[in-house]
């Protein structure tokens, strides 16, 4: 992981995270708490989860707003089930402090909820919190690139219609929606801050996987390095997405 420079590539609020924990509970100093970061960066290690629970447990409705999202959004990536820590102790502990989440750890919340969904899990919270998470999460500008704009033109110019920056039912962004034999198939396309070491980040496979699993809409990833290789060369472009969407 050095040679992705993982401390460049970690949030400032993960780092406070790894701080406060270290500090509130002897059991995270080690270097498992650090591989928790790097889970959240999408290097998954589910024994390592598993085996700080116990700890976290005792922690986690004591930490702040902050952390507490933190937490939840790391084992929401892992997708590794806690309900010793997840249960009404947890959501008695986010109304308390409902008015200290700020948009991103609203975000955060909601991608773990998503998770409940997807373990159908009976935890939730309350209708109103769920409200502001989901506003949170959809309040975020899309970001266009030169890249986006060359991919969408290409699947148009191999006979699809694809819809651009799709909303879904569940607050997702997909970069195109296109259809292909009937079914529904989202695109996205993924730039440098997507991966670490070329590897897809914990954000980057938490979206793939909730979209598949909840919205039943498959994600095909176009890699910026796949993509940049073939130039100019708009017959190869095309040639590629046929490919990748396994057109004849």
């Amino acid at each position: 992981m050095g040679i992705c420079n993982f401390k460049r590539a970690a949030s400032p609020s993960i780092s406070k995270s790894c701080r406060y924990c270290t500090h509130k509970n002897k059991r995270l100093q080690s270097s498992k708490h650090c591989q928790l970061s790097m889970g959240i960066c999408g290097q998954i290690d589910r024994h390592l989860f598993s085996s700080i629970t116990p700890a976290v447990e005792l922690i986690v409705c004591k930490c702040s707003s902050q952390v507490m999202a933190n937490i939840a959004w790391a084992y929401t990536v892992a997708d590794v089930a806690a309900p010793s820590i997840f249960n009404d102790d947890f959501i008695k502990a986010c109304l308390e402090k409902e008015d200290e989440f700020n948009t991103l750890t609203l975000t955060q919340l909601h991608q773990w909820q998503l998770w409940q969904e997807e373990l159908n899990s009976t935890v939730r919270l309350p209708p109103s919190l769920q409200g502001k998470c989901h506003d949170a999460f959809i309040s975020r500008v899309p970001s266009y690139s030169a890249m986006q704009d060359d991919v969408f033109s290409k699947l148009c110019s191999i006979g699809l219609e694809p819809k651009e920056e799709v909303l879904t039912e569940r607050g997702y962004r997909l970069d195109a929606l296109v259809e292909v034999n009937g079914e529904k198939n989202g695109i996205e396309v993924d730039g440098p801050s997507h991966f670490l070491c070329r590897n897809p980040t914990g954000s980057t496979l938490l979206k793939r996987r909730q979209v598949t699993n909840l919205e039943g809409i498959p994600v095909i990833s176009v890699p910026y390095w796949e993509w940049g290789i073939l130039g100019r060369d708009s017959s190869k472009k095309q040639q590629y997405l046929r490919a990748l969407l396994e057109l004849s």
